[in-house]
């Protein structure tokens, strides 16, 4: 009996050109094969040729802007999936797609919604590698299982197959290994019936390219407990997020607001020539700042005779930047917004520090800037970093979301944008700001607290920070350019990101 091509194939893959193009034959040999969708994140090694010399209607290819970790992978790859099932199947040589089958069997019969691939039940056979890996992966476990109620034995498995409406149901937030403990623990929030097969393992060394380590698994550890119905009915009651039901102040409140809060930050130099330098390489000869506030940053904008166009939707921020500038030559400011900004000047930069969450549709505000750019020219984004952060005190001053990296990298992408640099920015702030703003309740920039970081704990944080690549930050720095004709989305010539 001929077996009706029913399944999805969602594979990540980053820097894998040793056995990607083994392991898609492979996959493209299963019966059960309707669609392979390649997600590339970002690789800087020959992945992509040895992606593109197979050959197959059945293959789509999507590549990241750059590497944002292998759950942004998945979660592209299973937004893009069509088949009544899904299944992940790693780049590597680790998992046998002979074994889709046996995965797929209990969804196909109807008696499952999730099947686990298990690496640990008996009788069949896996190569032998780490101890303390499988100590590991049996730990993390039994934890999941304490705060799911689910009985796995393998946890950790990357194998796992899903009934399509199942996987597009969750909305998955983790951008690296931490998704796995996170799919576990919304599969059991959400009910649905879970089976476990015995899968063939044959583990690669780190030598041969494997990349999981120990602080994934910490960060495992912390995804099981945040997304268990135990932290999310803590959370609930802590809840000052953007879906505790509080809409985002009006902007006259908000504006309001944040004339108190620019005022505390006056004075607060070591904090804003820490954000001018990470903009300085960026910047070119003219520049349009969006949203300027009270102009602590236009202040730095304008050094070497730069020339500066410092705007705000405020009118009484406006009033404080003719009023700062009257005697700067090479400043002009305006009382303006995008629509009044179309067509109207290109520039070498625009900059936009901490406006972007205000505005509600921030998609079409990326693409209405590509207009106001040179070819050449840099899109400089800083913004308020983590969902997680939300407070009330972001409420207040009129803040629509917090974004995480991957999110960012993404919208700057479908705005066709090539990303230059995508980092997080200030880990000790994160900190602070989750103790006294989101847990307190407190203003996190009083003038006393304003003033004692900047001068105490800034310049430490930010030799700290140098050349360094953080998970987390209070906030987070994205630079981009358009991208021209002849250069695809993911910013290399003439390889598809989508076929």
């Amino acid at each position: 009996m001929t077996e009706k091509p029913c399944l999805t194939v969602v594979m990540p893959c980053f820097n894998e050109d040793k056995t990607v193009e083994e392991v898609l034959k492979l996959v493209l040999a299963s019966p059960f094969v309707r669609e392979v969708i390649i997600v590339d994140d970002g690789s800087t090694d020959a992945t992509l040729e040895c992606i593109g010399r197979v050959t197959d209607d059945r293959i789509r290819c999507f590549v990241q802007p750059i590497n944002l970790g292998k759950g942004a992978a998945l979660r592209r790859g299973f937004a893009a999936a069509t088949s009544d099932f899904v299944i992940v199947q790693d780049a590597d040589l680790e998992y046998d797609p002979a074994e889709y089958g046996a995965v797929i069997g209990p969804l196909q019969a109807g008696v499952a919604d999730v099947v686990y691939g298990s690496r640990f039940l008996s009788g069949r056979p896996h190569r032998v590698l780490y101890y303390w890996h499988s100590v590991g992966n049996r730990v993390l476990t039994t934890i999941s299982n304490m705060f799911t109620n689910l009985n796995l034995s393998d946890m950790e498995t990357c194998f796992k197959a899903f009934r399509r409406e199942v996987i597009q149901s969750l909305v998955l937030e983790e951008d690296r290994f931490g998704i796995e403990p996170e799919m576990t623990a919304k599969i059991a929030a959400g009910g649905w019936r879970v089976f476990e097969v015995g899968i063939s393992y044959s583990g690669r060394t780190y030598d041969e390219g494997k990349k999981i380590g120990w602080r994934d698994g910490i960060r495992a550890l912390y995804g099981i407990v945040r997304y268990s119905s135990a932290w999310g009915g803590l959370r609930s009651r802590l809840d000052r997020g953007p879906d505790s039901g509080l809409a985002p102040a009006l902007f006259d409140d908000a504006d309001a607001e944040l004339s108190e809060v620019l005022a505390s930050l006056e004075g607060a130099d070591n904090y804003a020539d820490w954000i001018g330098s990470m903009l300085e390489p960026h910047l070119g000869t003219e520049v349009l700042e969006i949203g300027a506030g009270h102009g602590e940053l236009t202040e730095r904008l304008q050094r070497y005779g730069r020339i500066v166009t410092a705007t705000d939707l405020s009118k009484r921020c406006v009033d404080e930047l003719l009023t700062r500038f009257e005697k700067s030559p090479n400043v002009t400011v305006r009382h303006a917004d995008l629509a009044e900004l179309a067509n109207d000047h290109r520039y070498s930069a625009v900059v936009m520090v901490n406006v972007l969450e205000h505005i509600d549709d921030d998609a079409q505000a990326l693409v209405d800037i590509r207009e106001l750019l040179e070819p050449d020219g840099r899109l400089c984004i800083f913004v308020p970093a983590f969902e997680g952060l939300y407070s009330d005190f972001d409420r207040r001053i009129g803040h629509r979301r917090r974004y995480r990296r991957s999110q960012l990298v993404s919208a700057f992408d479908d705005a066709g944008y090539k990303i230059i640099e995508a980092r997080y920015v200030n880990s000790i702030g994160a900190v602070a700001w989750w103790a006294f703003a989101r847990q307190l309740g407190q203003v996190p920039s009083s003038p006393v607290a304003a003033q004692a970081y900047d001068r105490l704990v800034v310049p430490w944080l930010r030799r700290l920070e140098e050349n360094r690549t953080l998970r987390f930050g209070q906030s987070l720095l994205c630079i981009g350019e358009p991208i021209q004709p002849g250069m695809t989305r993911g910013g290399r010539a003439g390889i598809p990101s989508d076929r």
